[in-house]
């Protein structure tokens, strides 16, 4: 598996779908010194989601020395009656200050302002709006979105930061956003010039974000220090070397999200087990990680997907997840209803069904494409047979749009740039249970969800050794 993870993307030169192009939004950024006005403002905010719609955490770079970070939060725009919320300072060897504060005790369908304190200049008024309960919202969803540049001048930085900005221009256009769903290798190298490019879109600094960890991001200890997010396992039978997994809840679903990275089944299914039993009510469980399990488009990845089912799929089946989120091969498909890694209910050409019995796996593109064009490829002779459909193009970036209500979920899925979405789903439930069998987890995981935990303890030493060698 660890040689598997190191293996590269296979790139490929397909690109874009014939269809009506949406016009560029006058927000997005559009010229060279949007970023460098960015790099003078500062801080490299963002807000992500808290335990449920009563939190919210916000976190941003720099600060004075021996000051605490504070954040003022307000229900008016003029920053009147602010309460204060303090916080803490985190450090690494790449990042000498991150901030980490979280704001409690919001009443939710409303909406706040706030402004981020260090001793230093204080950012500007931004707000926020939480979800109001009972109320339908929706989530965009990404993965890969490659930041890449070793310095604020590498021209790729600017580039890959533009693109994923104007991605959140146009999802926010199509849609009234409520979350932002990262599936991992949010940066290329691990670099905090890297994060703090994708800090840059006005959307992160007032819509919740939510990073998971990928292959890329653990080249360097920096998103350990950015990441600020609850109800974190950062302890285990053996733990993440970079953060760990971590649980919130929006709207009437949780959001359990995974470090695929870590290998540990045993210390994976206890963290899902508690943040379910403490969420028995949630209508929705969504669960988050990097790795593709199922999308079968690189073959020399296979061996690696097979290692990874073992390890994820008891807990996926076990605990009744509704849909899986994942990345990492570039390319985008979504699942058949599997259980137990068979086909429990054929999706192809289907655009809505109701109480899967199983769960459904949907595989993102990434942001970093080519710049030459090609017609994409849809339903491709490259995907898994586990696959119901697949959308091959690397000219224009994915994304998801994630519409919840209380008995179902949409997926639209969208090429950057595209008026109508190249694939869509709705998934409708009559019970929270669904159609999801109720079984215990196959005895074998009993005892084989441990050797992924003693892996994981000597893989963690070697990995130690290459971050240090990066420096």
């Amino acid at each position: 598996m660890k040689k598997a993870v190191r293996i590269l993307a296979v790139v490929l030169s397909f690109v874009l779908m014939t269809g009506s192009v949406l016009p560029i939004s006058a927000s997005a950024v559009s010229k060279e010194n949007s970023w460098e006005e960015y790099l003078e403002e500062g801080k490299g905010v963002y807000i992500g989601p808290g335990a449920d719609d009563t939190e919210m955490y916000v976190t941003w770079y720099g600060g004075k020395e021996n000051v605490t970070p504070a954040v003022k939060v307000s229900a008016n725009k003029d920053m009147s009656d602010a309460v204060t919320f303090e916080g803490t300072i985190h450090s690494s060897d790449k990042v000498e200050r991150s901030n980490h504060v979280t704001v409690t005790g919001l009443e939710k369908g409303k909406t706040y302002y706030y402004v981020c304190s260090d001793g230093t200049k204080d950012t500007e008024v931004k707000s926020f709006k939480t979800v109001a309960e009972g109320a339908d919202f929706s989530a965009i969803y990404v993965s890969d979105i490659h930041l890449t540049g070793n310095t604020f001048e590498d021209e790729s930085l600017y580039k890959s930061a533009k693109v994923w900005n104007d991605v959140l221009v146009e999802a926010t256009e199509r849609e009234d956003i409520s979350l932002i769903l990262s599936g991992g290798d949010n940066a290329t190298e691990g670099q905090p010039c890297e994060y703090y490019a994708s800090f840059l879109p006005e959307q992160v600094k007032t819509i919740p974000y939510a990073m998971a960890i990928g292959n890329h991001d653990v080249k360097r200890y920096t998103y350990d220090t950015i990441a600020n997010y609850p109800n974190a396992k950062l302890t285990g039978l053996s733990k993440s070397l970079i953060h760990g997994d971590y649980y919130f809840t929006k709207g009437n679903a949780l959001f359990l999200v995974l470090d695929s990275t870590n290998s540990s089944a045993a210390d994976h299914y206890f963290f899902v087990k508690n943040a379910v039993k403490a969420n028995p009510d949630a209508k929705w469980r969504i669960m988050m990680f990097h790795h593709d399990l199922y999308g079968g488009h690189i073959e020399s990845r296979e061996s690696e997907n097979m290692l990874l089912r073992l390890l994820f799929t008891p807990i996926i089946d076990r605990f009744q997840v509704d849909l899986v989120l994942t990345g990492h091969s570039h390319c985008f498909s979504r699942s058949h209803a599997i259980y137990r890694n068979e086909i429990t209910e054929n999706l192809a050409g289907k655009t809505s069904v109701t109480d899967p019995k199983g769960t459904i796996y949907l595989n993102n593109g990434s942001l970093r494409v080519s710049e030459e064009y090609s017609e994409p490829i849809k339903d491709s002779d490259r995907k898994s047979e586990f696959i119901a459909t697949d959308y091959l193009s690397f000219s224009r970036g994915i994304y998801n749009i994630l519409s919840f209500t209380d008995d179902s979920l949409t997926i639209k899925s969208y090429e950057y740039g595209i008026e109508s979405p190249f694939t869509e789903l709705t998934i409708n439930k009559t019970t929270n249970e669904g159609g999801h069998p109720d079984k215990p987890v196959q005895l074998w995981f009993a005892i084989g969800k441990y050797i992924g935990t003693i892996y994981n303890m000597i893989n963690n030493i070697s990995r130690k050794g290459e971050i240090a060698e990066r420096g």
